[in-house]
């Protein structure tokens, strides 16, 4: 399990990588920002990750990504990074930050800003007197969930799976204490033997909403796993 200060590290790099990655998009919070502008704020976030001492905490990839300037055209790549976002909320959970997690329905709309306290004054020692870690039953409990939910991802993308009664499959695979797990999951509907996304089991998504699922679910698992394990952030492997 990694420790207090590792996942306010992380958190931290993460939110300031997302950041940068979201300045290839011009259009800003529903406010148009000039090239110049993004390119300012990203040296910006460069010069306040050295100040606060995070900057040595960046992955070779997330360190790559925040030196690359802003120009006219957009870089996808960079830009596709923006999806590591569902993994803070998680962690800011994990640590009391915030309250509850968000629903898998949507993508963490939350300004994870206001709790990890970004700004002139933030200080890890500060930051850290106000968190409180949760227990391990209840990390573990929203990790196996986080595991499910990417796994029933999984299986939406393998038709020919066989799976019909998917309760009963979880009991097979993972035991019984998974299925108790969904049978008391707002999340999962006993009676339709599913998953609920807005509504819909997931086996009824198709294309874009099961890829925006796909997404949501592989972070936030991803998150899960890296504080449970003693892996480093680049090199986690999921597993079900």
């Amino acid at each position: 399990m990694k420790t207090l200060e590792e996942i306010i590290q992380r958190s931290v790099c993460l939110l300031c990588f997302v950041d940068r990655s979201s300045l290839e998009k011009k259009v800003v919070g529903g406010i148009s920002h000039s090239l110049q502008e993004r390119e300012t704020q990203r040296k910006i976030i460069i010069r306040w990750l050295n100040e606060k001492e995070y900057y040595e905490h960046l992955t070779d990839i997330e360190r790559k990504a925040i030196e690359t300037p802003v120009v006219r055209k957009t870089n996808n790549e960079i830009l596709y990074m923006h999806n590591d976002f569902e993994c803070i909320e998680p962690m800011l959970w994990v640590i009391g930050l915030v309250p509850k997690l968000s629903d898998y329905n949507e993508f963490v709309l939350s300004n994870l800003h206001t709790p990890l306290k970004i700004g002139a004054n933030h200080t890890l020692s500060a930051l850290a007197k106000r968190c409180k870690m949760r227990s391990v039953d209840q990390i573990e409990e929203k990790r196996e969930l986080a595991m499910l939910w990417y796994w029933r991802c999984l299986e939406a993308r393998n038709p020919s799976s066989g799976i019909n009664d998917l309760l009963s499959a979880v009991t097979e695979i993972f035991g019984d204490r998974h299925r108790d797990l969904l049978r008391h999951y707002k999340g999962f509907d006993v009676k339709i033997g599913d998953f609920i996304v807005n509504g819909k089991p997931v086996s009824a998504l198709r294309g874009e909403q099961l890829a925006k699922l796909e997404v949501i679910s592989e972070r936030r698992f991803y998150a899960f796993e890296w504080m449970c394990s003693e892996d480093d952030w680049g090199s986690v492997s999921l597993s079900c």
